[in-house]
């Protein structure tokens, strides 16, 4: 009797296992499927040109390789905090200079980020522009919306 109670709830627990997982893959397929619609309605919208949109494409290869860099960067600086806070005495300063360094590297992502959309801005005509402060608004809007819900939810 134990053992075939055993093997149900072995089984039991691979069907829950699998079925997550397999929920888990599917999402990531439709993340990836409404990004490239979120992607094509964009380009809609913004009735951008061929040159536009090769330029576009050429400026966003670009700034990922560089976020890669930046990324890497503040990673780097967040690890040497760890060997930093791992060693038996350190001062304030140390602490300081690291945590100051690790802001500085944030900061650069972010300027990197706000040059980028400049970057793509200025591609754009005036209708365009128009159009395309409407959509980054409205993604502020959704964003801190999001973060809002998160917050809220960590509270409770």
């Amino acid at each position: 009797m134990k053992s075939k109670l055993l093997v149900f709830a072995t089984i039991l627990t691979a069907l829950l296992i699998s079925g997550n997982l397999f929920s888990q893959e599917y999402r990531q397929e439709n993340r990836v499927r409404d990004g490239m619609k979120n992607k094509d309605r964009i380009q809609e919208k913004l009735n951008l040109s061929d040159e536009q949109t090769d330029k576009i494409e050429e400026l966003k290869l670009n700034h990922k390789n560089e976020m890669i860099g930046l990324v890497a960067e503040i990673e780097k600086k967040e690890v040497e905090l760890e060997q930093l806070k791992s060693s038996i005495n350190f001062s304030r300063e140390a602490y300081l200079n690291k945590i100051n360094e690790i802001i500085s590297e944030k900061n650069k992502l972010e300027i990197t980020k706000a040059n980028h959309q400049m970057d793509i801005y200025q591609l754009l005509d005036d209708n365009q522009k128009q159009e395309w402060n409407k959509m980054t608004r409205i993604m502020h809007e959704r964003k801190h919306k999001v973060v809002r819900k998160m917050r809220d939810r960590d509270f409770d």
